[in-house]
């Protein structure tokens, strides 16, 4: 059974990871709808790629020494 502040920090780590998803979509909006260099919107897309597969399919873990993979 977890300990209720390891569920806090766990929800307090996927509002985070939303909000940076969020203000990197606008970002990438915005760079989009402008006359900017596409490296710019590749680069945007990298960053937002890596924290998908960094957050959300747990890649973190397939590295660590915690075993589970």
């Amino acid at each position: 059974m977890e300990n209720k502040s390891s569920n806090s920090s766990e929800l307090r780590r996927g509002v985070i990871v939303f909000l940076a998803l969020a203000v990197l979509t606008i970002i990438e909006y915005y760079l989009g709808t402008h006359a900017t260099p596409a490296i710019f919107l590749w680069i945007t897309a990298l960053v937002k790629g890596g924290i998908v597969l960094w957050y959300f399919m747990h890649l973190k873990r397939a590295f660590s020494e915690e075993g589970g993979h």
